[in-house]
């Protein structure tokens, strides 16, 4: 009897101790710890929209480049053209009215003059680079008859270059300068398709004309025209 009031009494101390500790305040490291995580809490939440808009932002800045690299090929495609030896040009400033509006070939460039030889006229002009704007990006305002048929003729039947008329030697000559010097030779100038009209306008202006004192280009130009029977050229020296 007295074992079992003895177990008793243990059992008894045993649960009393336990609801105690059940009533005990929390551990110290318990609220230590509480208070770390809602100070992570806090810090969690002012990351994430941070983080966020660092994930959003790289796609703006890739449309913003986007727009930008847009508008420069904008720009690039209205930009125009540099004026070269060669390049046919209007003249459009207020200084010399009795020039305004005439259209002429670039014969030469100096440090502070453009020299144009204005069509119709016997000799050469000195004008500034900024009274001057290409006629037409090197192409004649207007196709005259003759030109007309003859680049109708050409499309309805191909012309057959004479071996023996073909001169090899004038086909492979090379501007050296000027812009149409990123052709490899004469030949592929004027063979250009997509500039037919201005490239072999200019190789007859070439073929009859000394610029910058260059007499083998005059005499190559002139031989690889005669050479291809461009009628063109041929009714202009009357050949």
């Amino acid at each position: 009897m007295n074992e079992t009031l003895t177990v008793l009494n243990s059992i008894n101390e045993k649960l009393g101790l336990i609801v105690e500790a059940m009533n005990l305040d929390k551990p110290a490291y318990v609220k230590v710890a509480e208070q770390t995580l809602e100070v992570s809490n806090a810090k969690v939440e002012e990351i994430v929209p941070v983080v966020q808009e660092k994930e959003e932002r790289p796609y703006s800045l890739n449309a913003e480049a986007q727009v930008k690299a847009f508008k420069g090929y904008i720009e690039g495609m209205n930009k125009q053209p540099e004026i070269a030896i060669g390049s046919r040009v209007t003249y459009t400033g207020e200084e010399r009215e009795a020039l305004l509006g005439k259209i002429g070939t670039v014969v030469d460039l100096r440090k502070a003059w453009t020299v144009v030889r204005f069509d119709d006229d016997g000799g050469d002009t000195k004008c500034r680079k900024k009274d001057l704007s290409l006629a037409g990006n090197e192409q004649p305002p207007e196709k005259t008859e003759a030109e007309v048929a003859v680049e109708e003729a050409s499309q309805k039947e191909p012309q057959v270059e004479s071996e023996s008329a073909f001169d090899e030697e004038a086909a492979s000559f090379k501007f050296e300068e000027g812009s149409y010097r990123q052709y490899r030779d004469i030949h592929a100038i004027y063979s250009d398709t997509k500039k037919t009209e201005g490239n072999r306008r200019y190789l007859r202006f070439r073929a009859k004309n000394v610029v910058k004192g260059d007499t083998v280009a005059k005499e190559m130009c002139h031989r690889y025209l005669i050479g291809v029977e461009d009628e063109v050229y041929l009714k202009e020296v009357g050949a």
